[in-house]
């Protein structure tokens, strides 16, 4: 069973202030073309270093080599609220933030959501009411305006099942080409 976001709406956030490097944390060039977000990206660079190499995915324009994906990863909200999930405010104030961060990557074409509080948070900051979109884990959908989201599991860095681990780095193991296909089609 997919998991289903609430059915209530976000309101279009107020205008933002122009959006700096550095003003949200995270590591990679607003010139990427690939965000990734995530709940903390430390962590998630640290869990994900396999999946990072094997698609070439890096966060300097220096190391980028011809078939590289440049990427940024960047933090979802701090702090998290205790609860599996985070609460609905939170959220929302973490989507008018993240609004602003996605309006300033001119070259963005996808975006990877770690698990369902950042696509909720992803959503909410692309206008996009909850009631429109599941958390498809594995899953790449092309969003109206032409960004691509595409769902991933969060990999939390407490004691976890191995075998639900090893489920949620199979799928995004299986989303891999999906994104090399999305970012770098082959004519």
């Amino acid at each position: 069973m997919t998991p289903r976001a609430s059915t209530g709406t976000i309101p279009a956030p107020p205008p933002l202030p122009a959006f700096t490097e550095g003003t949200r944390s995270g590591t990679g060039p607003l010139s990427a073309e690939m965000l990734i977000v995530c709940l903390d990206p430390e962590d998630a660079t640290a869990t994900l270093a396999s999946f990072l190499d094997a698609n070439n995915i890096v966060f300097d324009a220096a190391l980028a080599g011809p078939d590289a994906i440049l990427g940024r990863i960047t933090r979802v909200m701090q702090p998290l609220s205790p609860q599996p999930l985070a609460l609905p405010s939170e959220l929302e104030a973490c989507s008018a933030a993240l609004c602003t961060e996605l309006q300033s990557m001119p070259k963005l074409k996808l975006v990877l959501t770690l698990g369902i509080s950042t696509h909720i948070v992803v959503l909410g900051a692309c206008g996009i009411p909850l009631s429109r979109l599941d958390f498809r884990p594995g899953e790449i959908t092309h969003l109206p305006d032409g960004l691509l989201l595409a769902d991933g599991c969060h990999f939390p860095n407490t004691p976890f099942p191995a075998e639900m681990m090893a489920q949620r780095r199979s799928a995004l193991t299986e989303l891999s080409p999906k994104i090399r296909a999305a970012l770098r089609p082959t004519v």
